[in-house]
């Protein structure tokens, strides 16, 4: 075997091997350290995701924070670091700057990023091609795995099986492994209970939806980015920059987006965006076809439908006798947004989830508001509920 390795890589090594049984194969595992090819920069990261280049606010502190000092001292701090959020709230960029920071700090770092997609599809080639076990000697030599959308994980149950192996395997090593989803382990039915264990024993941090603050720096430094890139001058005021923050709450991708909608149209209308001025009225005509910007109808139907998406549950769960803490809380949080936003009294309330007792409705809100004085993360997501459905 050794002869083998020796002549494949045209190298002279000496080190000792240890067979690892996996099913039917046999997989190699170094056990000391190899020389190899840094893989960083054909690991499809992209270098404009940096920590530098995000806007640090509440929403997403703590995750900056951890992934900081997991890009510092990988493998050693916290491992695996789970980031979960809706999307377009900077998850990926996170991610992608823990990479970059860790190959900045060292290019000889093992780096591999990819999604979950790619992790299936490539197990699927390698499994035709009858080499499964290169796939997971692939995987096993790296230093730090990024995974992205691991949710995906759960369609594919020949592919768990490998990314557990995988992953056991990278954290015996003490290799970094860091994962992106969008949702929180607890809310992943079809996850199975041995790979959800291995999630749960590093750090799970999530992001919440930015606030108007957030929004408004994320605008004035794309725009400076936008104008040092292509040496402009264009002025955008304050007023536009609040109305496309005011429209756009959900999602940092899309309000990304709609600024360079708003740049594009300004363009195309003016010969020189050097020296445009872009107005209020100007900007709502720009972006009219791109967003609703007019006031959200709010409904219990319509609240109903935003926790379910929010929490991942059917809307009939919500209105179901189910008293599990997975639904029930959804179910809390739902009767008291609309207790709060709507002029609905709560027996009617009530009716709409299953024919609740109003008093169990009152119940409800009550334990809601109680949890919003002690749980500073859950206060700060349902205040971001209630920001959505607010002009």
């Amino acid at each position: 075997l050794l002869e083998d390795i020796n002549k494949y890589t045209k190298k002279n090594f000496n080190f000792i091997t240890k067979i690892v049984p996996l099913g039917e194969e046999e997989v190699v595992q170094d056990m000391q350290d190899i020389p190899r090819k840094n893989i960083g920069h054909d690991s499809r990261l992209q270098k404009k995701y940096t920590f530098d280049s995000l806007v640090q606010s509440d929403s997403n502190r703590i995750a900056y924070s951890f992934s900081y000092s997991v890009s510092e001292f990988p493998g050693k701090s916290y491992n695996p670091l789970y980031i979960y959020s809706d999307v377009g709230l900077g998850k990926t960029h996170l991610m992608q700057a823990i990479g970059n920071r860790i190959i900045q700090n060292n290019h000889r770092i093992n780096v591999i990023y990819l999604t979950t997609s790619d992790f299936m599809n490539e197990y699927v080639e390698y499994t035709r091609l009858n080499k499964r076990s290169d796939f997971i000697k692939k995987y096993t030599s790296v230093d730090v795995l990024l995974i992205d959308d691991i949710q995906y994980i759960t369609k594919w149950g020949g592919t768990s099986e490998q990314f557990y192996y995988i992953f056991n395997n990278l954290i015996q090593q003490d290799k970094q492994i860091v994962i992106c989803s969008d949702k929180h382990p607890d809310n992943m039915p079809d996850l199975e209970k041995r790979i959800k264990s291995r999630f749960e024993m590093g750090a799970i941090v999530d992001i919440f939806p930015y606030d108007l603050e957030a929004r408004i720096a994320i605008l004035q430094k794309k725009i400076a980015e936008r104008k040092n890139l292509f040496h402009n001058d264009f002025s955008i005021p304050n007023e536009v920059i609040e109305f496309l923050a005011n429209a756009i709450k959900d999602n940092i991708r899309k309000l990304e987006g709609a600024l360079n909608r708003l740049l594009g149209y300004a363009d195309l209308k003016h010969s020189d965006l050097q020296s445009t001025t872009i107005t209020l009225p100007f900007a709502k005509e720009a972006l009219r076809p791109y967003m609703n910007i007019e006031k959200k109808i709010i409904t219990i139907d319509t609240i109903q439908e935003f926790i379910s998406d929010k929490f991942d549950i059917k809307i009939d769960e919500l209105k179901a006798k189910n008293n599990s803490p997975k639904i029930a809380l959804p179910r809390q949080v739902a009767m008291y947004l609309i207790k709060k936003l709507t002029r609905n009294p709560l027996a009617e309330i009530g009716m709409s989830f299953g024919g609740k007792h109003h008093t169990t409705v009152l119940h409800s809100i009550n334990k809601i508001e109680k949890m919003l004085q002690t749980d500073n993360d859950f206060s700060r997501k349902v205040n971001s509920y209630i920001e959505f459905f607010s002009d």
